[in-house]
């Protein structure tokens, strides 16, 4: 991933309190349902669910009612490749549609072993959000599948799209209105009077809350009239012929122009469209077009000045590499997922989360932060406030110079979904639930607080997977919020001068070349008042994890970020001006006792350079976006501990708990592969401590799980900044993965001198 440009707008502190977090659970509880009224009038003008702020990560762990989601039942070969596509939230329930044929209900509070039955719901279906019971009459019948995307639309309803011509006997080409109103007769039915129709498939709509519902796909007329991209109005499906855009030059390897999905701002006011194409209006826009809406059906709609030219460098594998868009609540910022395995030169944004500020100008526009998965492919995003979430099949975050494999020393193991500081652009290291990948999560939906009695909003998942944060849920699954107050924000500080087109971290370099992001660092993780403030590489360790106070104060260790003459250090909290520091314009830190701003010396990029404070300039070493996310919890740290390669199946191995012996396993986020990392140097999963069979200290010797007895055989240390290895110290031999072939049993070895990826292991060290 990359930090963000000079002069991006900053996202502070303060926003945490702010417009980020406005809002109790109260005052959103109905917007969060769109439970505005029993009636179904299609005049009625009612605002869609708002979106969902959620004030801190949501849980790793799946709530344990959602139904079951399968191929099968009615659809024939339209459901071969079973898959949730897309939620949304109505009237207190869930509606699915995607792929599948079947759902499963469990019975409630059951678990799904529990499971009762099955029942045909070809490509859509609706669910309770508090009991994860299925509605029995909302079951829309359809002529053929799938159903691509459901949006919120006015009252009780919902827009689906996708590649059906009837629902319910009656014709609906791509696009339908549904009532969702449990146990009414209208329940799952067309809303009368609505009647839009498009030509081909609908893959993507968006509603703005008022009269105008936007839709792309594989179409080339909307009611009957050219459109590549079309507003209609959302209560009688007419085309808005006055919305007209000409999309031109297809991108590379591009006989055709697609527009593949697009998103709409929560104030309505811009669309934004991504697709083959390379210009708009005869202007170069590659890839991703900025819309000016007017305000809704028939109001004049204009081509933002808005482009940005890394889009337009063709990645190798896709060439229409943006798949999702999502908006921030206060409509400030939009993130981008996309595929494409990496660049045909120059920087592009290939299988990365990207960041761009919604105001920017000209065309020229560069990311605020882009996040790499090292070659795996991003689909689907939600903006939560001060957590992004991304989707898709991506094994890594943070890992820009990864092909295939992790390099990065922070990089996070993330299998299938990622939680993104909205800041900062690091993923979060210590969240970490997992899937078991497939073809990816190709669906992310948040709601709100209040959203069903006592929720604190969350999460929704869809995927074509079978496991879901360590535990059975196919293709579905719910992860609550749990935090109601907002929590303090903390992590790694990452410096702003870090780009994708540094040298050394470029993804073209080759795997294990690159040093990564530098980060604001306490120099040796020491709690000595007075000790320096370093520049260096993030590695996810405590020596980087910094608490973001109300106070302006900058925390680690307990000990705050301080000046010592021209210098920067950390000393005792004293409440001392010198001690309090406010976010300024392009990123800056400003030490308010000084006037000065937290700076790299001569822009060195160096690990190890010690920071200093200097006239504010707006320079690129002096910007260091802060982190907006929930701190790390306090160590010891908790999670997976993984392989820098890859298995024969190209997932991810993981040390599992194979009954008592050390293997690696698939990472699929379950209790055997959770592992804490003991300040005196043990590896603890399930009560049991990493070791050697019969505690040997021979070449070969097989490495299983034992009582933790302190033996020198169970105290391994971890090389952050070299070779990634595990040492034993009772032996001076290092781990070793022999082959990988999943099940493999761990062994210890003579340790490699340089880089052996066998060798090469990531702590969850947060």
């Amino acid at each position: 991933m990359s930090s963000r440009s000079v002069g991006a707008l900053l996202v502070s502190v303060a926003v945490i309190a702010g417009s980020y977090l406005a809002g109790s659970a109260a005052s959103v509880a109905n917007a969060a349902t769109g439970a505005v009224s029993a009636t179904h009038a299609v005049t009625k003008k009612v605002k869609p669910p708002s979106p969902a702020v959620l004030p801190a990560p949501v849980s790793q762990t799946p709530v344990t009612y959602t139904p079951n989601v399968s191929g099968g039942g009615h659809c024939g070969t339209d459901c071969n490749d079973s898959e949730v596509l897309s939620t949304a939230v109505v009237n207190g329930e869930v509606v699915v549609v995607g792929t599948f044929g079947q759902v499963c209900t469990p019975a409630p509070g059951a678990t799904f072993a529990a499971c009762p039955n099955n029942v045909n719901s070809p490509f859509i279906f609706a669910f309770d959000l508090s009991t994860g019971m299925i509605d029995p009459d909302f079951a829309p019948v359809l002529d053929k599948g799938p159903i691509y995307t459901v949006v919120s639309g006015p009252g009780d309803s919902v827009y689906i799209g996708g590649s059906f011509t009837t629902v319910n006997g009656q014709a609906a080409g791509g696009v339908a209105q549904l009532t969702v109103d449990p146990g009414q007769s209208d329940d799952g039915q067309l809303v009368p009077g609505f009647a839009g129709t498009a030509s081909g498939t609908v893959d993507a709509l968006a509603y703005d809350g008022n009269n105008a519902l936007y839709l792309v796909g594989a179409f080339s007329k909307v009611d009957g009239k050219s459109a590549k991209v079309a507003r209609i109005n959302a209560t009688s499906g007419a085309l808005d012929t006055t919305f007209k855009f000409t999309f031109a030059e297809p991108s590379p390897g591009n006989s055709t122009i697609k527009l593949k999905t697009l998103a709409l701002s929560p104030d309505g006011n811009t669309l934004a469209v991504a697709g083959t194409f390379l210009q708009v209006d005869g202007q170069s826009v590659p890839r991703l077009a900025l819309i000016n809406t007017g305000g809704g059906f028939g109001d004049p709609a204009t081509l933002d000045n808005w482009a940005a030219p890394e889009l337009g460098t063709t990645c190798n594998k896709q060439k229409s590499f943006i798949n999702g868009i999502d908006f921030s609540p206060d409509s400030s910022y939009f993130v981008i997922a996309d595929t494409g395995d990496r660049t045909d030169g120059g920087p592009a944004g290939c299988d990365s989360a990207i960041r761009f500020e919604t105001g920017a100008t000209g065309n020229a526009v560069q990311p605020v932060w882009q996040n790499y998965s090292g070659a795996d492919t991003m689909e689907s995003v939600a903006v939560a406030g001060n957590v992004v979430y991304i989707g898709g099949h991506q094994r890594w975050s943070n890992n820009e110079c990864g092909n295939n494999r992790v390099c990065e020393a922070n990089a996070v193991l993330e299998d299938g979904i990622s939680a993104i500081d909205a800041s900062t652009g690091i993923a979060l290291p210590w969240w970490h639930p997992q899937t078991a990948r497939g073809a990816g999560t190709r669906s992310l939906t948040t709601f709100a607080a209040g959203a069903f009695p006592g929720s604190d909003g969350g999460l929704l998942i869809g995927t074509d997977v079978g496991n879901i944060g360590g535990v059975v849920h196919d293709e579905l699954a719910m992860l609550p919020e749990t935090l109601s107050a907002t929590p303090t924000p903390g992590g790694p500080i990452p410096s702003g001068i870090w780009s994708g087109g540094r040298p050394g971290t470029d993804e073209e370099s080759g795997p294990g070349v690159g040093v990564g992001a530098e980060c604001v660092d306490d120099a040796g993780n020491s709690t000595t008042p007075g000790n320096p403030v370093e520049l260096i590489t993030c590695s996810n360790d405590n020596e980087q994890n910094w608490t973001i106070d109300p106070d302006q104060t900058i925390e680690i260790n307990g000990l705050c970020l301080d000046t010592s003459g021209s210098a920067a250090v950390v000393n005792t909290c004293d409440s001392a001006t010198s001690q309090q520091w406010a976010a300024g314009a392009g990123d800056t830190v400003v030490n308010q006792a000084t006037g000065l701003c937290l700076d790299d010396p001569g822009a060195s990029e160096t690990s190890g350079t010690a920071l200093d404070v200097a006239t504010c300039s707006g320079s690129t070493e002096q910007s260091w976006p802060l982190p907006v996310a929930q701190a790390p919890p306090p160590p010891p740290a908790t999670g997976p501990i993984f392989n820098a390669q890859v298995e024969t199946n190209t997932n991810v191995p993981c040390i599992q708990d194979a009954t008592k012996k050390a293997e690696v396993k698939t990472c699929i986020g379950i209790p055997t592969q959770n592992w804490t990392v003991e300040p005196d140097g043990t590896l603890v999963a399930q009560g049991l401590c990493l070791d050697t069979a019969a505690e040997g200290i021979a070449i070969g010797t097989l490495v299983t799980l034992a009582t933790c007895n302190g033996s020198a055989t169970q105290q391994w240390s971890w090389d952050t900044l070299g070779n990634y290895t595990l040492v034993q110290a009772g032996s001076g031999l290092c781990l070793n993965d022999p082959d990988t072939t999943n099940g493999t049993q761990l062994v210890i070895e003579h340790c490699v001198v340089g880089t052996s990826i066998v060798q090469e292991w990531r702590l969850p060290t947060y």
